[in-house]
Parts: C-alpha cells; structure tokens; sequence
C-alpha cells in the first residue's frame, strides 16, 4: 500500500545496509586500504575516485535492472550459473591473494598510469572495484531488500530502474560521503 516514494527511499535505506553484508566485505577491506591511501591525496582526487567508485557500483545496478525488465532476472539469480560462479570464485580468490601481498591486483598498468599518478590508486581502479563490490552484493539479502525487490519486480520498467538506481544510489552513498 506504499507509494513510490515511500518504497525508492525503502530502496535507498537498503542500498546503504547492503555495505556491511558479508558478500560484499572482501571489495569494502579493498576500499577501506585505499581510504588510507588517500588521506595525503587533495580532496578533489578523493572525492574523484569515491564518485568512480560509486559510478561503477550504479553502472552494475542498470545493468541489473536492465536484465530484470528484459530477460525477467530476479536479484542475484546469475549465481545460479555455473560460469558466472566459476568467474565470481576465481575473481575473489585473486582479490584475497592480492590482500595477502602475494601479487598486486587491479587495472593494468598502463591504463592506471594514465588515469593517475604511480603509488596511487587509479581512477580505473576505484570504477572497477565499485563495479565488483556490486556483483559480490547481490546474492545477498539484507534489512528491506527482500521486501523492496518483491514489490519491485511486479512494477513497469520505469519503477523497476528507478527502484534498482535508488538501490545502487543507497549502496554508493557512503563513499561519495
């Protein structure tokens, strides 16, 4: 019996409690290690690779509302793929290598220097790292999510993206913060 703009800030709520899931705290430790990277950086270079970050976590939220409206996809039923799961895996394992210094893990050199300087994180880095956060979020359920996407995915398309940009909106906010 809620309106819409009840529901996009349910929508909103959930996005932000999707941070403390477990299925997303491999790319947060990530996150967190480049905050402190970035304590000596100028704010307007924070506030660049918090936006890229927060860009790619909202990129992979339309993509996700997008297979929702078109080919019927429920919340995080791509895990349910054996190849999806098998890229998932390996992608989490390289990342916890990387955390234990046996590699480095992240854009490829090249691109990275162009987008920044060496010994910095790179703005390529920051986007992809809030598009990974995404994918590792959505096989889990939190506070208001079920409820909001049950309501959602019986909606028009114009809600369900609404909805799901509200979500990627939600879950970016406390790093643009």
């Amino acid at each position: 019996g809620h309106g819409l703009a009840v529901w996009l800030l349910i929508a909103f709520l959930a996005g932000i409690l999707m941070n403390v899931m477990p299925c997303v705290l491999p790319v947060i430790s990530i996150k967190v290690l480049s905050f402190v990277q970035q304590a000596g950086e100028s704010r307007g270079r924070v506030l660049a690779l918090g936006g890229l970050f927060a860009a790619g976590m909202i990129l992979v939220f339309w993509a996700l509302a997008i297979a929702a409206i078109t080919l019927g996809l429920n919340w995080g039923e791509q895990f349910q793929s054996d190849g999806f799961m098998i890229v998932m895996i390996a992608v989490v394992f390289a990342f916890a290598l990387s955390l234990l210094d046996v590699f480095t893990l992240g854009v490829p050199k090249q691109v990275n220097a162009l987008a920044a300087g060496m010994g910095r994180e790179g703005l390529g880095n920051a986007f992809f790292n809030g598009m990974l956060a995404t994918l590792l979020a959505t096989p889990c359920s939190g506070p208001f999510l079920g409820s909001t996407l049950t309501w959602t995915l019986a909606q028009t398309p114009l809600t369900i993206f609404l909805i799901f940009t509200m979500l990627g909106f939600g879950m970016a906010f406390p790093y643009v913060v």
